[in-house]
């Protein structure tokens, strides 16, 4: 593969045709050179061209909508420096998060401090910076703004939750029906400045119907506003938009939802901006997580005795134990980890063994690297006959992941590389040659 690098990103330029396995294979292949001391450890790999992929999809299927990448789904800084490059804003939860995606070259008004409750230091450091759109759903938050940034632009996040989703986010943010008009009214006393409403619908939506049923929620707020004396222009319709390789429903089945509920509600003549907050839509199916088979047992189950890590469909069925060097603390954590059959698939065998026939699955656990008794990434699953030096990959793991990991004991994070297809290297070339 060609080399592209610059001062600030090395990455692989492949031809196109080239699989993401065949990548893989190629690098795990060079790990055995002799003398290379890293020769089994876990790495990622992360594929820009994949995000502007999703970047040409979403400008196509949503023209209208202004996307801001949730820097908390991955904050690596070559995915955020070239989410740049392509004029995308920014969804930012904190102080660290403002000040990483600025220092990048992202201007202050490409950024909304999309959370609703703020440490009254880190609004003081958006007010130094110019950073002016954020959201709030409470008369407290209200007083605070009032006190420290009187000039902020603020949007009413209001719940409107997709039950098939998840998680869901309205148990902790977002204001009530009942609550609307009071929270409208004490703005308007105080002065400030309701610039719009947002919502989120959930964590990985299953119901593109939501969003449809969510724009039309809002648009009764923004006249209520409107008829107060409120200057309310813009609506955020927040994330949950699918981003995964192959999703449950495709993400044009989403535009199209909120491509309709938008000319039905929020027509040009409407005089609203409209916004989002995608994140795993853009960097999810970008990630591919490559780990190393570190130890192997086989386990006998006993009937219904042993409910953690064994398959209990009979007794005394033989379970192939496979212990990998990567697990729910480094590359599995956070919010995702109570969902890992949904959130993440089984891995992929990297080098299969050569064999004329179609190799069988087997009854099978897959541990993590740590002592802790709760380090397993699939308690139960069918995988084929996999042997002590092998190699699987995951996909779908460039979201949620890194953000989230740790390097609980001693088994750190694995290492970020970079591919994309040749045919990018002009636009590569004046993103991060600037």
């Amino acid at each position: 593969m060609e080399l592209f690098e610059t001062p600030t990103v090395r990455l692989s330029l492949y031809n196109k045709g080239t699989t993401i396995r065949e990548i893989a294979q190629e690098r795990t292949r060079s790990k055995t050179e002799p003398n290379r001391t890293d020769l089994e450890d876990p790495f990622f790999i992360y594929d820009l061209g994949d995000v502007v992929s999703k970047d040409n999809q979403w400008k196509k299927s949503l023209p209208h909508v202004q996307s801001f990448y949730a820097v908390k789904c991955n904050p690596d800084p070559v995915f955020l420096r070239l989410l740049i490059g392509l004029d995308r804003g920014f969804d930012c939860g904190s102080r660290k998060e403002i000040e990483t995606v600025l220092d990048l070259g992202a201007s202050p008004d490409r950024i909304i401090f999309a959370h609703p409750f703020k440490q009254e230091s880190h609004l003081r450091f958006a007010r130094e910076k110019g950073v002016r759109l954020m959201t709030f759903d409470t008369g407290e938050e209200l007083h605070k703004v009032k006190r420290v940034y009187p000039e902020a632009r603020l949007l009413l996040r209001v719940v409107f939750d997709d039950s098939s989703c998840y998680m869901n986010l309205g148990v902790k943010f977002g204001c009530r029906e009942s609550e609307v008009r009071p929270l409208l009214e004490l703005a308007k006393d105080l002065g400030l400045c309701i610039y719009g409403v947002c919502f989120h619908i959930g964590t990985q939506a299953g119901n593109p119907r939501v969003f449809r049923e969510a724009i039309r929620y809002t648009r009764p707020i923004i006249d209520k506003g409107r008829r107060l004396g409120l200057d309310m222009k813009l609506l955020d319709i927040g994330g949950g938009f699918p981003g995964r390789l192959y999703p449950e429903e495709p993400f044009e089945k989403f535009a199209e939802a909120v491509r309709e509920a938008l000319e039905e509600n929020f027509p040009p003549s409407s005089g609203v901006r409209v916004i989002a907050e995608p994140g795993a839509f853009y960097t999810r199916s970008a990630g591919y997580l490559v780990a190393n088979v570190m130890a192997k047992r086989i386990y006998k189950s006993r009937g219904n005795k042993d409910t953690y890590h064994t398959v209990n469909d009979s007794t005394d069925k033989a379970i192939s134990m496979y212990y990998l060097n990567v697990g729910v603390f480094n590359a599995f954590n956070g919010p995702a980890a109570q969902f890992v059959p949904t959130f993440f698939e089984y891995p992929e065998p990297l080098h299969p063994k050569e064999s004329g026939e179609k190799q069988q699955l087997k009854p099978s656990c897959l541990w993590g690297p740590t002592c802790h008794p709760k380090d397993v990434i699939f308690d139960k699953c069918m995988m084929p006959e996999m042997e002590s030096g092998d190699f699987v990959m995951f996909h779908d793991m460039g979201g949620y992941v890194t953000s989230c990991a740790s390097g609980f004991n001693g088994y750190e994070v694995p290492p970020m590389s970079y591919i994309a297809p040749k045919d990018s290297r002009p636009l590569l070339e004046r993103i991060f040659s600037a």
